[in-house]
């Protein structure tokens, strides 16, 4: 009986792997948005990293570049994904980030199935379990020593001193992601007739359009930028990096005293903010949730600082009993004292009641 020969077929692995990466770029993609420049819809910041972890799984595990590789390649067994695990924990990566690059390449993978099916077998990624992981937050930060970076910038940095000081007041007022203020433009700025102030809207996590509004005060310190800028730049930060401002956040913290262990970092500033309307709102969660462009307030809560307080709680409330005599015995410096030291809600509920008398 004549052995069964394999069709042979023109196979192109790099080209392959090309079109899955095109693919990822599509899914990430926002479109022809108005609110992206032509220039950052090329090459998303998710192929980059799928790239990446593309790369080095085959250099290390074939010693090949993937240019280079043919279909045989693919070929995969257990033992060679556990020692790649290995190599990653001795190289120093927390497990995050390698189940993080082992999803990358079980999707990779699955893309490939449908034209290597001689050579891909998927059920071999189900022999490698995920990495146990432990949740570490960023530590948060405040608005009064936000406020003491951003001038410490501005005092010390020797590049861009003013644009890093209105960057870190930018992010602890609109709650935005590094990346997406990093890629404000000015006429992503608009003015909001019916109340004076202004809308910015960008392109946030997950290509999500987003929009905050910031004080028409704030805006005129940000046209500051434009009165050093003789260029007319589109952005608003433009010459910022993430890179940058990491140096120049490490440096102001060494100044100002903050201890290099704390995990104050960049993303703390979102935070601020959404500390900031939970407290202003008469600790509206869903307010604040909206201030963090969050889809749960799970994810809300991780980014604010407040304490328990069982004062509010219903086992507390339901049983207590009010005495009104402080408030007819209180004097007009009291109730004046008393607004201009409470909360935005109250204050406006107040001059609300005030107004339809």
């Amino acid at each position: 009986m004549q052995n069964k020969v394999k069709q042979l077929k023109n196979y192109a692995v790099y080209d392959d792997i090309e079109g899955f990466l095109i693919n990822k770029d599509i899914r990430s993609s926002s479109g022809n948005s108005s609110y992206m420049m032509p220039s950052a819809t090329r090459v998303s910041n998710t192929r980059k990293n799928y790239e990446g972890d593309i790369k080095q799984f085959f250099n290390v595990i074939k010693g090949k570049d993937v240019k280079s590789l043919v279909p045989d390649d693919l070929v995969v067994s257990k033992s060679e994904l556990s020692n790649y695990i290995k190599y990653l924990q001795e190289k120093g990566l927390v497990n995050n980030s390698i189940n993080r690059k082992m999803t990358s390449l079980k999707m990779l993978y699955t893309y490939l199935e449908h034209d290597y099916k001689d050579y891909i077998d998927l059920s071999v990624f189900n022999t490698v379990e995920r990495l146990k992981t432990v949740t570490k937050n960023w530590d948060k930060t405040t608005q009064t020593e936000a406020e003491r970076i951003a001038q410490d910038m501005y005092i010390n940095e020797r590049q861009k001193p003013l644009m890093k000081k209105l960057f870190v007041k930018f992010a602890i007022r609109t709650s935005f992601r590094v990346s997406a203020i990093l890629r404000v433009r000015w006429k992503d700025i608009k003015l909001d007739e019916s109340t004076g102030h202004y809308i910015v809207t960008v392109i946030d996590k997950g290509s999500q359009v987003v929009s905050t509004g910031i004080n028409q005060v704030f805006y005129e310190e940000l046209l500051q930028l434009k009165e050093e800028d003789i260029s007319e730049t589109e952005l608003v930060f433009q010459g910022l990096s993430e890179q940058s401002l990491r140096h120049s956040l490490k440096r102001s913290k060494k100044r100002l005293g903050i201890p290099p262990e704390r995990e104050l970092v960049l993303h703390s500033f979102k935070g601020v903010g959404i500390d900031y309307v939970y407290e202003n709102s008469g600790h509206d969660l869903l307010a604040a949730k909206e201030q963090g462009n969050h889809k749960n307030t799970l994810t809300t809560e991780r980014y604010m600082s407040r304490k328990i307080n069982i004062a509010n709680s219903a086992g507390v409330t339901m049983d207590e009993k009010i005495d009104l005599t402080p408030l007819y015995e209180a004097t007009q410096e009291d109730f004046i004292s008393f607004f201009e030291n409470t909360d935005l809600v109250t204050f406006k509920k107040f001059i609300k009641h005030v107004n339809e008398r």
